[in-house]
């Protein structure tokens, strides 16, 4: 009897067991089983990765799993995916428009079931996103304002995709490249400059010789401002005869005796001014009359007749009938036989 109850237990126990197990799986396979859901349209331009069940998330929390994905879609719905691409990111005023190569071509449809109670709103973004480095591809629901409202079952969203590894270097290789091709030509230019600079350092470079020569004139310069230089010398011996200048007390007096003495001298000069005219005039004369040096003049200077014109103007004319007078002789040369 005992026996018998023991096994009862067991196997109420076991079929228990059983019944919570399939609770819980079916729970999982199909979540609107026991609380509802809605379902909602997302479109992106490549879906891959993503597989039937992958989670559906709300800023990270888990609200619901991928239903079903469908490819390729209609033009139709293909307008309606840009449509609703168009409401979440309006374009600017002064935007010109998007080129056909920028949009992106929505060509799948996954449609997801999420919980009813989860706030969902119209102006969400979703974004097709990989769960850790290696993960699985979920999908992702951020950003919503209430102002636009709750999402209403069969919405429709624009997916974005974020990139993957491969599509992140390839960007980054983008980027890189213009940056590389920057540094290539900035490490030749370094490298010209190196020569450069190797050239000015050179032995028997231009600068080196230069260098050589200001060495040398700071040398020399060095040796002129020396205390035993003869530049020092010099300048001692100058500010030696500025000083015994400066105190001597009779260069006044003999500034003023130099004036005086060039006062006299120009005083003499004034009166020596006849003398050279009387000299000049004898020169002339025995220039052209050397005679005169013998026999008495007979050339009347201007002074003299004027004095003989006073005296006749002064005494009354007579006539007088004197001797001829006898012609003087005229002084003939001596030949070199008479001397």
């Amino acid at each position: 009897m005992q026996l018998q109850r023991n096994e009862i237990m067991t196997g109420v126990l076991v079929i228990g067991t059983i019944a919570v197990i399939a609770f819980v799986l079916v729970l999982l396979g199909a979540p609107g089983l026991f609380r509802p859901l809605v379902t909602y349209k997302i479109y992106f331009d490549n879906a891959v990765g993503i597989k039937q069940g992958a989670p559906v998330m709300l800023a990270g929390r888990k609200i619901g799993q991928v239903q079903k994905l469908f490819s390729p879609v209609s033009s139709e719905e293909e307008k309606r995916a840009e449509e609703a691409a168009a409401a979440i990111h309006p374009s600017e005023p002064n935007a010109g428009p998007t080129p056909a190569e920028n949009k992106p071509k929505f060509e799948v449809r996954v449609d997801v079931q999420v919980d009813k109670s989860a706030k969902v709103y119209r102006d969400a973004r979703t974004r097709l996103t990989q769960l850790g480095l290696l993960g699985d591809m979920a999908i992702d629901i951020t950003q919503g304002t209430e102002s636009s409202g709750r999402a209403k079952d069969g919405e429709i969203f624009a997916g974005e995709r974020t990139p993957d590894l491969g599509e992140a270097a390839a960007k980054m290789l983008e980027v890189i490249k213009p940056v590389a091709a920057e540094a290539t030509n900035t490490m030749k230019d370094l490298q010209q400059t190196a020569q450069n600079l190797n050239r000015l350092t050179d032995e028997n470079s231009e600068l080196t010789l230069a260098l050589g020569q200001f060495k040398t004139f700071g040398e020399h310069l060095v040796d002129l401002t020396a205390p035993d230089s003869s530049l020092s010398h010099s300048l001692t011996n100058i500010e030696k005869i500025s000083t015994s200048l400066t105190e001597n007390d009779n260069i006044e007096l003999t500034l003023q005796n130099l004036r005086a003495s060039s006062e006299k001298l120009k005083i003499t000069v004034t009166d020596l001014g006849p003398v050279g005219q009387n000299l000049k005039e004898f020169s002339e004369t025995i220039k052209t009359q050397p005679w005169r040096l013998i026999w008495p003049s007979t050339k009347k200077y201007p002074q003299e007749q004027q004095q003989v014109a006073t005296a006749g103007q002064q005494r009354p004319i007579t006539v007088r009938k004197s001797a001829r007078a006898k012609p003087t002789p005229t002084p003939t040369r001596r030949s070199v036989s008479d001397r």
